[in-house]
């Protein structure tokens, strides 16, 4: 029988074999029966603490199991310090549990196939007491943002995207200044949510909520009755966002066998993604030269078939049509900002574009981006033509030579697209099959939900001639949204562009999956502008991972779920 599992059950296995070898025993095959378990729970938690402590130990294994090998895994065994837990066979060691006087040992296999693909390792344990041996199974998943439906650092808007200037704090720890968030009366949220800072709550919240406050009271009510199906908001720890996404990027080296197997694309400068339903994807990337690359310095590259070959050939990457690829399943796309360093494989000097390609604003972008590739029916620009430009944010919104991916369609396949800049959702992104498909978003800066406004008519001059003014305009896109996705805004936010214009409410904004941020950010106005919110929890989250997500600066990993197996080892090391 397969049972999910919390943390706390690992702790107690030490008392529980404690108790059962030292213990008056009415039957002592009984008694070693339950023991040998409950050494096979001490080292599943034991490797968790290893875990903890050193975050590249899921490299570490035994190549001699055959659990390890039968799943092709890639392990070896550490070299300093040891680990007595990694014996196989006869002639194997045994770890010791503590507090058994050495009466009480396990030892442990690790399957990490899995890992790069779902974020997930499992685990086979092998308790043994006097003559009696008990194995159990466990999936162990990294906890991170991915375990909320929603999380933020900060509720308050980000000072370098719209809110007022400001030094962020916790409200719980220091007062600010800042633009301070909240949620509406019409607001569901179907999921769990933390924040470090305080939560200002009104609407409906379904799943429970955390905060790191640890004031009395936890939160702010934002209307009169903000409703709790889960109980009141409840005080936990505080969970550290990484400064960048730069890590991501490693995923697509080829020079790193053993720590990147099976290396992802990268991708250079603006790059559209549309997911196909087929299994396939568009891709258009005119800055990109390679697609994986070797060294520290990016100084060697490679090209492989499965990310599309650079170049303006038809179905080439630079291309006006882009590259038709298979979704790199199980795998991430990484796309990096143009390189400033000549050394640099995807390098390109100020000044010089692509075949096709032209900035519209110059190469700085400081405060407006813009660039045009192709022309005719075949061109894509960004903005599009007769956009009204966005509120003005750093960086500044499609630059010209910036890690951007704009993304849209609808996915089969498992995969994580990540950007070192911005990632744009464009239109909808759906899944083929809401069963099996996972996706990530990781935007090192922000991720936005494109939204933009056309202008339908300028004023004039006094001589009739139209200027630069627009006198109308109208919403170019649907109003409901939909986005199936694990989302990450590692620097500053999740938001919606122009979510104050207008004279109505656009719709609902539905996301179902997860969101993380660094910063509050808003996608309605309390008055009647922007989108509702109906955020759904993608309960698949709690036990697997989009391929290669990025995690927390410090994280455990929890038992997604444990089972009960047949022995794999008798007493005396040999297999049964």
């Amino acid at each position: 029988m397969v049972i999910v599992l919390g943390a706390v059950m690992m702790m107690v296995a030490t008392t529980a074999v404690t108790i059962a070898v030292s213990g008056t025993r009415s039957s002592k095959s009984s008694e070693d029966w339950n023991a040998a378990l409950a050494a096979a729970y001490a080292g599943v938690e034991e490797y968790q603490n290893r875990l903890a402590n050193d975050s590249t130990y899921s490299k570490y294994g035994n190549p001699a199991s055959s659990f390890s090998a039968a799943s092709g895994s890639s392990v070896s065994l550490p070299t300093a310090p040891a680990n007595p837990a990694f014996g196989v066979g006869k002639a194997g060691t045994w770890a010791s549990v503590p507090g058994s006087d050495a009466r009480a040992n396990f030892r442990y296999e690790v399957d990490n196939s899995k890992y790069s693909a779902k974020g997930v390792l499992t685990l086979r344990s092998t308790g043994r007491v006097g003559t009696t041996t008990r194995t159990v199974v466990a999936d162990l998943k990294q906890k991170g943002f991915i375990d909320f439906l929603y999380f933020t650092n900060y509720e308050v808007r980000d000072p370098s995207q719209g809110g007022a200037s400001c030094t962020p704090s916790w409200s719980w720890e220091k007062a600010n200044s800042c633009t301070k968030i909240q949620f509406a009366p019409s607001d569901e949220m179907n999921g769990p949510m933390h924040s470090n800072d305080t939560l200002s709550l009104c609407g409906r919240f379904k799943g429970e909520v955390t905060t790191a406050n640890n004031k009395s009271p936890n939160f702010e009510k934002a209307c009169t009755s903000p409703v709790f199906e889960a109980g009141q908001p409840k005080t936990s720890q505080t969970i550290g966002m990484p400064p960048t996404n730069a890590e991501m990027k490693r995923e697509t080296r080829s020079d790193l066998p053993q720590d990147v197997p099976r290396p992802g694309c990268l991708y250079t400068g603006p790059t559209q993604i549309t997911l196909l339903d087929t299994g396939k994807m568009r891709v258009i990337s005119p800055y990109t030269k390679f697609t994986n690359v070797a060294g520290n310095n990016s100084s060697s590259g490679t090209n492989p078939a499965k990310c599309g070959q650079p170049g303006t050939t038809n179905g080439n990457l630079g291309s006006p049509g882009g590259a038709e690829i298979d979704v790199i399943n199980e795998n991430l796309v990484y796309v990096q900002d143009v390189p400033t360093t000549s050394v640099d494989k995807n390098y390109t000097a100020t000044g010089v574009y692509p075949t096709s390609f032209s900035c519209t604003n110059g190469d700085s972008n400081a405060t407006k981006g813009g660039w045009v590739f192709s022309s005719g029916a075949a061109a894509s620009r960004y903005p599009m033509r007769d956009e009204v430009a966005p509120a003005a944010v750093t960086p500044a919104h499609y630059g010209c030579r910036k890690g951007d991916a704009y993304v849209e369609g609808t996915l089969k396949g498992t995969m994580t697209i990540a950007a070192q800049n911005y990632v744009y959702v464009v239109n909808d992104l759906l899944y083929k099959d809401a069963g099996t498909n996972i996706l990530g978003l990781v935007g090192g800066n922000s991720v936005w939900v494109w939204n933009p406004i056309k202008c339908t008519r300028y004023d004039t001059d006094w001589r009739g001639n139209p200027t630069t003014t627009c006198d109308r305009s109208e919403f170019e896109l649907d109003a409901n949204r939909t986005i199936n996705a694990a989302i990450l805004a590692v620097a500053h936010s999740f938001s919606v562009q122009n979510y104050d214009k207008g004279s109505s409410k656009r719709g609902t904004l539905t996301v179902n999956g997860a969101i993380a941020q660094v910063f509050r950010g808003p996608v309605a106005t309390t008055g009647s502008t922007g989108y509702d919110k109906s955020y759904n929890y993608d309960l698949r989250l709690r036990v697997t991972a989009p391929p290669k997500f990025l995690s927390p600066t410090s994280t455990t990993y929890g038992v997604s779920q444990i089972g009960s197996v047949g022995n794999a080892y008798n007493a005396d090391g040999s297999a049964p």
